[in-house]
Protein backbone atom coordinates (compact mmCIF):
# COMPACT_ATOMS: atom_id res chain seq x y z
CA UNK A 1 0.00 0.00 0.00
CA UNK A 2 2.81 2.43 0.86
CA UNK A 3 4.53 1.74 -2.47
CA UNK A 4 1.32 2.48 -4.38
CA UNK A 5 0.81 5.71 -2.43
CA UNK A 6 4.44 6.71 -3.06
CA UNK A 7 4.01 6.01 -6.79
CA UNK A 8 0.92 8.21 -6.93
CA UNK A 9 2.72 11.06 -5.13
CA UNK A 10 5.72 10.82 -7.48
CA UNK A 11 3.47 10.72 -10.55
CA UNK A 12 1.44 13.75 -9.40
CA UNK A 13 4.61 15.69 -8.58
CA UNK A 14 6.06 14.91 -12.01
CA UNK A 15 2.87 15.96 -13.81
CA UNK A 16 2.68 19.17 -11.76
CA UNK A 17 6.29 19.91 -12.71
CA UNK A 18 5.51 19.46 -16.41
CA UNK A 19 2.44 21.67 -16.13
CA UNK A 20 4.48 24.41 -14.44
CA UNK A 21 7.22 24.13 -17.07
CA UNK A 22 4.65 24.33 -19.88
CA UNK A 23 3.09 27.40 -18.26
CA UNK A 24 6.48 29.13 -18.14
CA UNK A 25 7.69 28.10 -21.62
CA UNK A 26 4.47 28.34 -23.64
CA UNK A 27 3.03 31.80 -24.30
CA UNK A 28 0.18 32.64 -21.94
CA UNK A 29 -2.23 33.47 -24.76
CA UNK A 30 -1.87 30.08 -26.40
CA UNK A 31 -4.31 28.75 -23.82
CA UNK A 32 -6.56 31.83 -23.93
CA UNK A 33 -10.22 31.09 -24.39
CA UNK A 34 -13.20 33.35 -24.81
CA UNK A 35 -15.41 33.35 -21.74
CA UNK A 36 -18.83 34.61 -22.86
CA UNK A 37 -20.63 36.55 -20.18
CA UNK A 38 -23.21 39.28 -19.75
CA UNK A 39 -21.71 42.61 -18.77
CA UNK A 40 -23.94 45.26 -17.18
CA UNK A 41 -24.44 48.42 -19.22
CA UNK A 42 -22.88 51.32 -17.29
CA UNK A 43 -25.56 53.67 -15.93
CA UNK A 44 -26.25 56.97 -17.71
CA UNK A 45 -24.40 58.71 -14.86
CA UNK A 46 -21.19 56.73 -15.57
CA UNK A 47 -18.09 58.74 -16.30
CA UNK A 48 -15.81 58.26 -19.33
CA UNK A 49 -13.48 55.79 -17.58
CA UNK A 50 -16.37 53.58 -16.44
CA UNK A 51 -17.84 53.57 -19.96
CA UNK A 52 -14.52 52.61 -21.58
CA UNK A 53 -14.04 49.90 -18.95
CA UNK A 54 -17.55 48.61 -19.65
CA UNK A 55 -16.83 48.54 -23.39
CA UNK A 56 -13.61 46.55 -22.91
CA UNK A 57 -15.30 44.08 -20.54
CA UNK A 58 -18.22 43.65 -22.95
CA UNK A 59 -15.87 43.05 -25.89
CA UNK A 60 -13.93 40.45 -23.91
CA UNK A 61 -17.20 38.85 -22.75
CA UNK A 62 -18.62 38.93 -26.30
CA UNK A 63 -21.67 40.74 -24.96
CA UNK A 64 -23.10 42.33 -28.12
CA UNK A 65 -25.96 44.03 -26.27
CA UNK A 66 -23.64 45.99 -23.96
CA UNK A 67 -21.17 46.81 -26.75
CA UNK A 68 -24.06 48.31 -28.76
CA UNK A 69 -25.21 50.29 -25.73
CA UNK A 70 -21.85 51.97 -25.09
CA UNK A 71 -20.81 52.86 -28.66
CA UNK A 72 -21.85 56.04 -30.48
CA UNK A 73 -24.98 55.57 -32.65
CA UNK A 74 -23.18 56.02 -36.00
CA UNK A 75 -20.98 52.95 -35.36
CA UNK A 76 -20.93 50.44 -38.22
CA UNK A 77 -22.18 47.58 -36.04
CA UNK A 78 -22.02 44.98 -38.82
CA UNK A 79 -18.31 45.66 -39.19
CA UNK A 80 -17.83 46.00 -35.43
CA UNK A 81 -19.15 42.51 -34.75
CA UNK A 82 -18.01 40.54 -37.82
CA UNK A 83 -14.65 41.94 -38.92
CA UNK A 84 -11.88 39.65 -37.66
CA UNK A 85 -9.49 42.54 -37.00
CA UNK A 86 -11.95 44.40 -34.76
CA UNK A 87 -11.83 43.85 -30.99
CA UNK A 88 -15.16 41.98 -30.75
CA UNK A 89 -13.84 39.15 -32.94
CA UNK A 90 -10.15 39.54 -32.17
CA UNK A 91 -9.70 40.03 -28.44
CA UNK A 92 -9.75 36.95 -26.20
CA UNK A 93 -8.77 38.20 -22.76
CA UNK A 94 -6.85 40.94 -21.02
CA UNK A 95 -5.22 41.54 -17.69
CA UNK A 96 -3.68 44.49 -15.89
CA UNK A 97 -6.26 46.93 -17.26
CA UNK A 98 -5.45 50.56 -16.44
CA UNK A 99 -7.53 53.49 -17.69
CA UNK A 100 -5.92 56.91 -17.41
CA UNK A 101 -7.53 60.21 -16.51
CA UNK A 102 -9.87 61.63 -19.18
CA UNK A 103 -8.81 64.83 -20.94
CA UNK A 104 -10.70 67.13 -23.30
CA UNK A 105 -10.12 66.23 -26.94
CA UNK A 106 -11.00 67.47 -30.43
CA UNK A 107 -9.98 64.23 -32.18
CA UNK A 108 -13.01 62.70 -33.96
CA UNK A 109 -15.22 65.24 -32.18
CA UNK A 110 -18.04 67.06 -33.97
CA UNK A 111 -18.36 70.81 -33.41
CA UNK A 112 -20.22 71.73 -30.26
CA UNK A 113 -19.97 68.25 -28.71
CA UNK A 114 -18.11 67.34 -25.51
CA UNK A 115 -15.38 64.76 -26.18
CA UNK A 116 -12.64 63.27 -24.06
CA UNK A 117 -9.80 60.80 -24.53
CA UNK A 118 -7.91 58.61 -22.09
CA UNK A 119 -5.05 56.16 -22.36
CA UNK A 120 -5.81 52.49 -21.84
CA UNK A 121 -3.02 50.06 -20.99
CA UNK A 122 -3.48 46.30 -20.65
CA UNK A 123 -1.87 42.95 -21.41
CA UNK A 124 -3.94 41.71 -24.33
CA UNK A 125 -4.55 38.26 -25.77
CA UNK A 126 -5.79 38.45 -29.34
CA UNK A 127 -6.51 35.80 -31.95
CA UNK A 128 -3.95 35.20 -34.71
CA UNK A 129 -5.79 37.33 -37.28
CA UNK A 130 -6.34 40.25 -34.93
CA UNK A 131 -4.94 43.69 -35.62
CA UNK A 132 -2.99 43.71 -32.34
CA UNK A 133 -0.38 41.20 -31.22
CA UNK A 134 -0.53 39.45 -27.88
CA UNK A 135 1.11 41.40 -25.10
CA UNK A 136 1.34 45.04 -24.11
CA UNK A 137 -1.48 47.21 -25.47
CA UNK A 138 -1.54 50.99 -25.04
CA UNK A 139 -4.02 53.09 -26.98
CA UNK A 140 -6.00 56.26 -26.57
CA UNK A 141 -9.77 55.72 -26.32
CA UNK A 142 -12.27 58.44 -27.18
CA UNK A 143 -15.69 59.10 -25.69
CA UNK A 144 -18.39 61.54 -26.73
CA UNK A 145 -21.26 62.97 -24.69
CA UNK A 146 -24.41 61.96 -26.59
CA UNK A 147 -27.79 63.07 -25.23
CA UNK A 148 -27.43 62.20 -21.55
CA UNK A 149 -24.41 59.89 -21.39
CA UNK A 150 -20.82 59.22 -22.41
CA UNK A 151 -20.37 56.75 -25.29
CA UNK A 152 -17.22 55.24 -26.80
CA UNK A 153 -16.39 56.82 -30.16
CA UNK A 154 -13.30 54.78 -30.97
CA UNK A 155 -9.70 54.14 -30.08
CA UNK A 156 -6.29 54.67 -31.61
CA UNK A 157 -6.12 57.66 -33.92
CA UNK A 158 -9.87 57.90 -34.44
Amino acid sequence: MRIALYAVVVLCSTLAGFALLAHVLVPRCLFGQVVRREVPVPPASAGPREVVGGYIEAVLGKDERTVRAVLVPETDFDNEFTNSIYPFQGWISASGLSIGEPRTSTIDCPDGVRCQRMTVVMDLCAVDNGSYPDGAFAQSFGVRYVKDRWLVSGFGSG
